[in-house]
């Protein structure tokens, strides 16, 4: 392509034959092919730069009619300073189409302007500038410079356009007139009658919180614009020369920032704000200007030469000062006019646009605002009490504290502010601004402004409830840790004693220098476990405090921590170093070395560190699991075969290694608990795979039946028990399981046996502390046993001729829960014996349920021995159980248990109903084994008569206990009732609560109504389930009483009670679903609307009377119910139910 007549250098005002826009005339030059290969045309150097020159010479002839010869030299220096190096350019391609021996170098595109987006607006016929921001497409500094230009030539005008613009912005179709613009005294009563007008039209949405995808982009257009307008007055000298102009602007935006019309409010602070920030910029560079040039002046007066260049730059220097008090000028009137009142102001959107434009003046002339008449505005925004605003506050506040240029202006602040900020860090609702909180304590630490005591407050944050706080609190409590670590160090004397810690990457067994790193991290970790934790209400408590609702979890605050610190703490990510440290053996002592004696004490752990540490453990060898467990999609075939065998390798040393801590840690159960949850994680599936290497799992099966048969400890128990279920799960080992776990059942029943003839184990008081120790753990054990394996086998053997079974030994302890008087300080061990005989003897009675239902689904045959001797045992149980809670005045966790078992056993066997053989036999299908049904059929009974009213006093009374406490009213006896006895046991138990009440923290009272509540809504369950499976309540004198006692107080006593006893509501019927069109069914009701009328019509005296609409005959009738219609009978029943219905009421099991 020919372009050697394209002159670039030339200016576009020297020739009158060119356009005021500043392009050149030009004929066409004509296309050459650069080569036959060649697939896309580029375009050259200079004719790219000639666009960019076109451009810009377009944007300058806008403006040239309104700054006149100012104008024309900022844009000419502003033209200069765009201008493009011309690159040498690439040698020609030949006339003949052969290619040069050296190919041209690529070129590339100028950048040019980007095109503005289109915003999709509500009035597409809108007109004027609105349109031309929103929805022309037009670049945003074009748009302003029509703008100007449009001043230039009528200024009230344009200012009436910009006007109505942002009142249009603001969701308002009513526009100003250029005399209401001129009139600036009438501007206030001119926004009134548009506000008035506007709100009457109740219209409540409007661009800037619009839901929109859209709104984005319109607020983005909307701040562009004053953006852009702000920089191009300044470049063009209009703001310092034309200040009619701006002084309009803020008249009018400055009255709309004030208005009662949120939209206008809202709009106008946003317009007022950006225009504020562009200023700030602008008074920002006026100061970096004159620095600049006061650095040149010192430079030229250390010359001494040229006079007048220093002359130039005094009064350059004066120029930009004077620039910038003017700028300064219209910044404090913006601020005390428009922020003062909005940073207030009662919509939290316009208060958040406040303080983000804060913090950018902050950032953009520090100068300026970093003075406390600013910084102050921060600081009391930080009680906002909307949640986002608070945030936002905190973020501006992290930003500012990250430059540490800003330190020293921010020391103030910070002072007085500190104790505010540690509080929104550790007791703000919100989990999002308490994790902002975090990081700003984090930025206020590295600039060394926080005590020690709130470094120890937030680094306690490393156990707080919430992950995200967590997270975020990381940095800070590992700068704590390496704190302590460093301290370590110098006392020890530094990295040259150390040298004698060093040893080979595989040498896990050796002391190292992490072992010192892990010393702290466990030494910070203890320390904040072992200080008072009343004044952290959101930290993770231990699980003893949550006892009231059994939550057991192995989930602790140590485990917790150490999954928050896994990704940022190298020394516990490689789990088998921090194990090594733990499996050291800290009491040898090194006889001679003196410095390696120093640095072992130095690094040994306490107790309690030694159990952090084991925590940290169990949870690191978890994630490290997780992690080669989830291999990434994206690796290559080769690495994730490697993965694989680092699966593999890491189950094996993980075998190897629980035995062994089990070895030092088996004696204490709080340690064993800990060290038994690693087998939870344990890939059994290696062994498995490799059959041949069983030796591993061997031993540490061993390891985990010797922890069960040594502890009675609970949470050892269940995790021992949860470790067998885990190993019964793979297929290949469940043998050797099951033969460990029959081993553990021999075990512990011949223990039984041996305390059986020890004394009378019905009969309660018969046995010392000593042997009631003894015979507690063993039934531990055994209820553990029973609830993860069938125990009807184990229980029901006889070994060696006993006179007893296991399982009527069981229930003859529970005879031991009649209480006739006091036992003193053995009741509790008593009562303990008591619920764990109960609790066990119950799983057999589910097993045997379970064992029955399996065999009538497979067909076979219940021998009439077995159902008698279930028979006689079921009713040994339920009278032992009627015994113990009858003896009990009060309800304490006995009686409650024993009603809530009494219920379940009753409900248990009611689920053997033979409904299913009912409804077949209905249809005209024999069943089979009804012999056998009918004597199946016994055993389901229902509770004595005479025990449902103790069972109703045993609801009331919990009821009143968790009405008294919780501050409820309940409803009085309705006439049909029996009246309520008034007992003086009430009167005694409500002064001891209202005293307890009195001495009561508020985390002790909740957790008291609590435990109330989840007792009542436990006991009530098992009475509804127990009415629906008509076991209570459904025959007798009492029959329905207990129904409608339940539902006195349904809505008074909380949701949770009303939605269980919600299940005693009377089911609706459902009706067979039609599967007409409309039309077909509004011709079937005008039939039947016919033949209706023809029925009147024809009355017969003797027909039978037609049922009443919506009643069951009459949805039968239609043929809208799925079962037969019902049958002639005088049952109490109101509403008739398919026997389906009645299958799916019979709950349990």
């Amino acid at each position: 392509m020919d372009i050697s007549n394209n002159d670039l250098t030339s200016s576009p005002a020297g020739s009158s034959a060119r356009r005021k826009s500043g392009r050149v005339v030009k004929a066409p030059a004509p296309f050459i092919s650069a080569a036959p290969s060649s697939s896309k045309r580029k375009r050259p150097v200079e004719e790219v730069e000639s666009s960019a020159s076109d451009i810009e010479g377009e944007v300058a002839g806008r403006l040239e009619s309104s700054v006149e010869s100012a104008g024309e030299e900022e844009i000419k220096k502003a033209r200069r300073k765009a201008k493009v190096v011309k690159k040498p350019t690439a040698k020609k391609t030949k006339v003949n189409g052969t290619a040069s021996h050296k190919s041209p170098p690529p070129m590339r595109l100028a950048s040019r302007l980007k095109k503005a987006k289109k915003v999709l607006i509500a009035d597409k016929g809108a007109e004027g500038l609105y349109a031309e921001i929103y929805n022309s497409g037009h670049h945003v500094n074009d748009i302003v410079a029509q703008f100007l230009g449009d001043y230039s030539q009528g200024g009230p005008a344009a200012i009436t356009e910009l006007v109505n613009m942002v009142i249009k912005s603001a969701g308002c179709d009513i526009r100003v007139t250029e005399d209401d613009v001129n009139d600036v005294d009438n501007v206030e009563s001119k926004l009134g009658e548009l506000q008035d007008e506007f709100q009457s039209q109740n219209i409540t949405d409007y661009p800037l919180v619009s839901k929109a995808k859209s709104s984005l982009d319109f607020r983005n257009a909307l701040v562009d614009f004053f953006t852009s307008l702000i920089n191009t007055m300044d470049q063009t000298e209009i703001m310092y020369n034309e200040e009619v102009l701006i002084e309009n602007i803020h008249i009018w935006f400055v009255t709309m920032s004030s208005s009662n019309s949120r939209p206008f409010r809202h709009t106008a602070t946003l317009v007022n704000l950006t225009m504020t920030s562009a200023i700030c910029v602008l008074a920002s560079r006026e100061l970096e200007k004159a620095a600049k040039i006061r650095q040149q002046l010192e430079s030229e007066k250390k010359k001494g030469r040229n006079k007048a260049r220093m002359l130039q730059f005094q009064t350059n220097i004066q120029n930009s000062e004077n620039k910038y008090e003017f700028l300064l000028e219209k910044i404090k009137d913006n601020f005390d006019t428009v922020y003062v009142h909005r940073y207030r102001d009662v919509d939290p959107k316009i208060r958040h646009e406040c303080v983000r434009s804060l913090g950018t003046w902050i950032q953009t002339l520090p100068d300026h605002f970093s003075g406390g008449a600013y910084l102050r505005y921060m600081g009391w925004m930080l009680s906002d009490t909307n949640p986002p605003m608070r945030e936002e506050v905190v973020e501006q506040l992290r930003v500012i504290m990250d430059e540490e240029k800003n330190h020293g202006k921010m020391i103030t602040f910070i002072e007085r502010f500190r104790p505010r900020i540690i509080e929104i860090a550790t007791r703000d609702a919100e989990p999002r601004v308490r994790s902002a909180a975090v990081e700003l304590c984090e930025s206020i630490r590295q600039a060394g402004m926080l005590e020690p005591d709130d470094i120890d407050v937030i680094g306690k944050l490393i156990y707080d409830s919430e992950p995200a706080v967590r997270k975020a609190v990381v940095k800070f409590f590992i700068a704590g840790v390496n704190e302590a670590y460093d301290l370590k160090l110098e006392e020890l004397g530094g990295d040259d004693e150390l040298e004698i810690l060093k040893v080979a990457e595989d040498d896990t067994d050796s002391p190292r220098r992490e072992w010192i790193k892990l010393k702290a991290l466990a030494e910070v970790l203890s320390s904040y476990d072992t200080e008072d934790r009343a004044d952290m209400p959101s930290q993770i408590t231990k699980s003893a405090d949550h006892e009231f609702l059994n939550v057991r979890s192995s989930e602790s605050r140590f485990t917790l921590a150490a999954q928050s610190l896994y990704e940022e703490l190298p020394e516990i990510r490689n789990w088998d170093v921090l194990a090594s440290y733990v499996l050291y053996d800290h009491s040898t002592k090194p006889s001679r070395n003196t410095t390696l004696r120093t640095i072992k004490a130095a690094f040994k752990p306490a107790d309690q560190e030694e159990i952090i540490l084991l925590e940290m453990l169990n949870a690191v060898v978890k994630m490290g699991l997780e992690h080669l467990e989830n291999p990434e999609k994206n690796k290559k075939r080769s690495a994730r075969e490697v993965q694989s065998e680092d699966r593999e390798t890491a189950a094996r040393r993980l075998a190897e290694l629980i035995p062994k801590l089990l070895k030092k840690f088996g004696a204490s159960p709080q340690t064993s608990t800990v060290v038994l949850r690693l087998e939870h994680v344990l890939n059994l599936g290696v062994f498995q795979e490799l059959r041949q290497d069983s030796t591993a799992y061997a031993k540490l099966l061993d390891e985990i039946s010797n922890q069960f048969t040594t502890h009675a400890d609970r949470g050892v128990l269940t995790e021992a028990g949860a470790a067998l279920l885990h190993a019964r799960s793979f297929e290949d080992l469940e043998e050797v399981t099951e033969n460990k776990v029959q081993s553990l059942w021999e075990d512990t029943t011949n223990t039984l046996q041996q305390i059986n003839k020890a004394g009378e184990l019905s009969s309660r008081g018969s046995f010392g502390e000593a042997a009631l120790l003894e015979l507690s753990h063993n039934l531990a054990r055994l209820d553990k046993l029973a609830s993860i394996s069938n125990c009807v086998e184990p229980l029901d053997a006889n070994v060696d001729g006993a006179t007893f079974t296991p399982i009527q030994i069981l229930v003859d302890v529970v005879a031991r829960g009649l209480l006739e008087e006091d036992d003193g300080p053995l009741d509790t061990l008593e009562d303990e014996v008591v619920m764990t005989a109960i609790r066990t003897s119950m799983f057999y009675f589910m097993w045997i349920v379970q064992t029955w239902k399996t065999m009538m689904a497979e067909g076979k045959v219940i021998q009439n021995g077995d159902i008698d001797k279930i028979n006689e045992l079921q009713d040994l149980f339920a009278n032992n159980l009627i015994a113990t809670l009858s003896s009990r005045g009060t309800n304490d966790p006995v009686r409650l248990f024993s009603t809530g078992t009494l219920l379940d056993l009753h409900i248990l066997f009611a689920t053997l109903r033979d409904n299913k053989q009912r409804s077949k036999a209905k249809n005209g299908v024999a069943p089979s084994h009804t012999e056998q049904s009918e004597h199946l059929q016994r055993i389901i009974k229902e509770v004595p008569d005479e025990v449902q009213p103790e069972l109703t006093s045993i609801f009331e009374l919990a009821e009143k206990h968790f009405a008294r406490i919780s501050k409820k009213t309940l409803v009085s006896p309705g006439d049909d009732e029996d009246p309520e006895d008034e007992d003086p046991e009430d009167e005694d138990e409500q002064s001891d609560d209202d005293e307890d009440d009195a001495n009561a923290t508020d985390s002790e009272r909740k957790s008291e109504i609590l435990k109330a509540e989840q007792q009542l809504c436990d006991l009530t369950g098992k009475l509804v389930l127990a009415i629906l499976a008509k076991v209570i309540d459904a025959s007798g004198s009492h029959k329905g009483k207990l129904r409608t006692r339940l539902q006195r107080n349904k809505i008074r006593l909380g949701p949770n009670l009303k939605e269980i006893v919600s299940h005693l509501d009377e089911p609706k019927l459902k009706a067979k679903r039609s599967h007409k069109t409309k039309a077909q069914q509004s011709t079937d009701e005008a039939k039947n609307s016919f033949k209706s009328k023809k029925i009147v019509e024809d009355d017969d005296p003797f027909a039978d009377d037609e049922p009443e609409d919506g009643t069951v005959e009459d949805l039968w009738r239609r043929e809208l119910l799925d079962d037969d219609p019902p049958a002639d009978s005088h049952e109490d029943d109101s509403i008739v139910r398919s026997p389906e219905a009645d299958d799916d009421d019979i709950m349990g099991d």
